[in-house]
């Protein structure tokens, strides 16, 4: 076993063998933690409360355990793993929201969060907040969100869905047997239109963003005012279709990485 470094600072090692310990799991208990870091209960607990204040840690309102947090996982959007999709998508989110005025979002899921990776604006329309880098909405909110998880395995969606919908405003969709009705729509349209469910007045447009081996890498999504991106029958047929293209193109630059 390895000595410990005369620098080592005891709180730190702690802390980050409380992270450690969520390698290959997707939620423990305080009881869990304290098993596998071997730490007393009341050390265990500090450590939690303190990383989940600074965001490393989340804690499931309804079963009390915990998991990793949003912090943690930006952080990790930032480390090379054969392609880095932030990094491939913002060239062509950049143009893409020059040509309207919108804002671009590329997201990824996450072990039943969709956590937005960049946002960006261009100046001459409205910017979209309700988003942040390295923040998520809830699952049933937004069109991201309800895209990625609606690509899901059957076991996964069903794992999310014992979570509360959380209606953010009257359009939300909160009744689990409509959202799963929506889920097979999008799954048979490929893309996700979200009107006025997230904040009233404003409305998302989400497609996929696929590897060349058919897999889900992702979401690219824009944001804008209601009457902008909307027509009679649903999407604005020249902002979903640029979207698509802007897709199309990421997935093309996501090939020419796995082949550099």
């Amino acid at each position: 076993m390895t000595e410990p470094s005369k620098q080592n600072i005891r709180a730190v090692s702690r802390a980050l063998a409380v992270l450690n310990s969520f390698t290959q799991k997707r939620s423990q208990t305080l009881a869990d933690v304290t098993n596998a870091t071997g730490l007393d209960k009341g050390t265990t607990r500090r450590l939690l409360i303190t990383l989940m204040d600074n965001g490393y840690v989340a804690q499931d309102p309804t079963t009390q355990q915990y998991r990793i947090g949003r912090a943690l996982r930006l952080l990790a959007a930032d480390v090379p793993d054969g392609f880095d999709l932030r990094a491939v998508a913002s060239p062509v989110l950049t143009q893409l929201a020059s040509e309207f005025p919108v804002t671009a979002f590329v997201s990824v899921y996450d072990d039943g969060d969709v956590v937005c990776l960049d946002r960006i604006h261009d100046m001459k329309g409205i910017e979209v907040h309700w988003w942040a880098v390295g923040g998520t909405l809830p699952y049933n909110c937004g069109g991201a969100p309800k895209l990625l998880l609606a690509f899901q395995p059957v076991e996964e969606i069903e794992r999310v869905l014992t979570r509360e919908p959380t209606a953010m405003t009257r359009a939300s969709i909160t009744d689990r047997g409509a959202l799963r009705d929506r889920f097979a729509q999008i799954r048979q349209q490929d893309y996700e239109f979200a009107v006025d469910d997230v904040t009233l007045g404003l409305t998302a447009l989400a497609v996929p963003v696929r590897t060349p081996d058919g897999s889900i890498a992702g979401a690219i999504s824009i944001a804008g005012l209601t009457p902008q991106l909307c027509n009679e029958d649903g999407p604005d047929p020249l902002h979903l279709g640029q979207l698509r293209e802007a897709a199309r193109q990421i997935e093309r630059r996501i090939q020419m990485a796995g082949a550099a």
